[in-house]
Order: structure tokens, then C-alpha cells, then sequence
């Protein structure tokens, strides 16, 4: 199959490449690259640990002033003193005290992140830009210019991100996730249990999207290169292109590059695009579940109203949690191998 300008179609140009050795690429990368950043690591899964912890707490003491609300309420009915607003005040700030010490610790864990990454980054583009000029010129025969920039641009970039923000991001996920896992506990286990149920049927259909959308994520990535190889070369050479007359050949070759890498994009990115939408109805369905439990379970006495606001707070951060930690994973394994095959 032609090539840009004529030549053989390079390889992984209409086809999905895989990583040579994932595992020995990841290994590279993080005793080569984020072991020298391993104290700056550990501080910002510290911070960033610190910061889901007194978030979490929070909806637990909302919980406590909804119930002093409502005790107080039926306090006033029962001609008693009503409802305490100095204790409710007392709860708003220390709900305000742990908000803010949530804040200024993802702030902290985020400033680091982002230093880390942008020095990895740093370093990632030199060490390329000095093995290219080590390589031999077979290699340049056998790779478009749009395609070696592509590794030191698109390809390192996409890894940056991965590491300043999805990386950081799933961390948080999964404490956010086992804590909102011992609050829910502590509340009601019967509930729990009901919010559980969701997740088997959740990661059939995170498995499904994932497994669809990840060989046209590969391809767009493949493809992006691809198309930019190709401008690379034609508009360089576009006074070599008009003297054989090769102005509808290329033109043809670029439209149909063009067409798969919008094929793969679109593709991709309606796949994933229908993950929300599934996560969203099927944690609906686990809140009306919650939702009528909890009913039931505060007319028998066993938990308070404070408590059944507290755990539907604690169900949409854990399905929102779950939803955002698959949604990552997805996304740095599909992007993140993607990039590392390059590497």
C-alpha cells in the first residue's frame, strides 16, 4: 500500500500496534524516570490521601446537623425548645474547617504532581532528541518527519497528562473508594450491601465500552501520526509534489487518511462518551434501592434521617468514584501503552 509520498505504507499505519514489551517499558519508566521523584511521590499520595479523608468525613457530620434539624423540628411540634442553631452552627464550622484543609491539601498534592511531570517531561523530550541523533538514517527512511515529531509532541504529551492528572486522580479514586466503603459500613450494612450490587453489573459494561473503544483509541493515535507525516512531507516537498504532478495523488492519500484518523476519533470517542450515560442510569437504579431501604430502615428506628442523607451522599461519591477510577484506568491504558510503545 503506498505510502505519503509514494513509498511502502509504514508499519502500524492502518493497523494497531501494541507495545514491544509493556512490561519492560513501564519498568523503564518508573526506575529510570519516577524513582528519582519517588519522595515528591509519596508526598503528594500523602496529601492526596489527606485530602479524600477529610472529604469524605464531611457529609457524615452534614448528616449529624440534618438529624438536629429534624429532632429539633419534631421537638418544636412536641412544644419542646425547637431546634438548636448554636450546635448547628458549631457543625457548618467544622464542615468549613475540613473543606478547607481538603482544599489546601489537593492544592499542595496537585502543585507537586504537576512539577514532577513537567520535569519527567522535561527529560523525556531530551533523551529523545538525543537518541535521534544517534539514529541511524535507515530509520528516517523507514519514518515520515510527522511521525518522529509525533512521538516527541503528541505522544509525550499524552503520557505528561496521564501522569500530572490521571495517575494523581486514580489514587484518589481508590481511597475515596475504601473510605466511602468503611463510612457506608458504619451507617448501615443492609444499605451497603444494596450499593454493592451495582458494581458486578457496572463493570460488565465498563468491560464492554473499554473493549470496543480501545482498538480505535490505539488507531486514532496511530492514524494522527500518520496524517501528520503525511503534511510534514507534502507541504515540505510540495515543489518536488507539482513537478511530477503528484497534486491529486497526494491529495487522495491525504483524504483518506484523514477520513480513517476522523473514523478512529469518532469511533473512540463515542465509546467512551457512553460510559457516563450507563454509569449514571445503572447508580440511579442502586439510589432508588438505597433510597427506599433507608426509608424503611429509619421508620424501624434503626438509623436516623442524618444518616440516610449522610449514605446517598456517600452512594453518588462512591458510584462517582468507581465511574472515574474506570474512566482513567481506561484512559491510561489505552492512551498511556499508545505513547509507551514509542518510547
Amino acid at each position: 500500500m503506498p505510502g505519503p509520498m509514494g513509498g511502502p505504507m509504514r508499519k502500524g499505519q492502518g493497523t494497531v500496534e501494541k507495545p514491544k514489551d509493556f512490561k519492560k517499558t513501564t519498568k523503564k519508566l518508573i526506575n529510570s524516570y519516577l524513582a528519582k521523584y519517588k519522595i515528591a511521590i509519596i508526598v503528594v499520595i500523602l496529601f492526596a490521601i489527606g485530602s479524600t479523608i477529610f472529604t469524605i468525613v464531611g457529609p457524615k457530620i452534614l448528616g449529624n446537623a440534618t438529624t438536629e434539624i429534624f429532632n429539633g423540628l419534631v421537638s418544636k411540634i412536641s412544644g419542646g425548645n425547637g431546634i438548636d442553631f448554636g450546635k448547628i452552627g458549631q457543625i457548618a464550622l467544622t464542615l468549613i474547617g475540613l473543606y478547607i484543609i481538603s482544599a489546601l491539601f489537593s492544592f499542595i498534592q496537585g502543585f507537586l504532581m504537576t512539577g514532577v511531570s513537567q520535569k519527567i517531561t522535561y527529560k523525556l523530550r531530551n533523551d529523545i532528541a538525543t537518541k535521534i541523533n544517534r539514529l541511524p538514517m535507515k530509520y528516517f527512511d523507514k519514518k515520515t518527519h510527522g511521525e518522529v515529531l509525533s512521538v516527541i509532541t503528541n505522544d509525550i504529551d499524552t503520557l505528561s497528562m496521564n501522569l500530572n492528572q490521571s495517575i494523581t486522580q486514580i489514587i484518589t479514586a481508590i481511597c475515596t473508594i475504601i473510605g466511602i466503603l468503611i463510612m457506608m459500613f458504619s451507617i448501615s450494612w443492609q444499605m451497603t450491601l444494596i450499593s454493592l450490587v451495582i458494581l458486578p453489573i457496572a463493570a460488565i459494561f465498563v468491560r464492554i465500552i473499554v473493549g470496543r473503544s480501545q482498538k480505535y483509541f490505539q488507531r486514532q493515535q496511530d492514524y494522527l501520526g500518520h496524517v501528520n507525516g503525511q503534511v510534514e512531507e507534502i507541504y515540505g516537498g510540495l515543489n518536488i509534489v507539482k513537478v511530477f504532478n503528484g497534486e491529486e495523488k497526494v491529495s487522495k492519500e491525504f483524504e483518506k487518511a484523514n477520513k480513517e484518523l476522523y473514523s478512529s476519533a469518532w469511533r473512540s470517542q463515542f465509546l467512551s462518551g457512553l460510559m457516563h450515560p450507563v454509569m449514571n442510569f445503572i447508580s440511579n437504579i442502586g439510589y432508588v434501592g438505597v433510597a427506599v431501604a433507608g426509608g424503611y430502615l429509619a421508620i424501624n428506628g434503626t438509623i436516623t434521617v442524618g444518616n440516610i442523607q449522610s449514605f446517598i451522599q456517600y452512594n453518588k461519591q462512591f458510584a462517582r468514584a468507581y465511574k472515574s477510577n474506570c474512566t482513567n484506568f481506561k484512559y491510561v491504558t489505552i492512551n498511556g501503552s499508545s505513547s509507551r510503545k514509542n518510547i
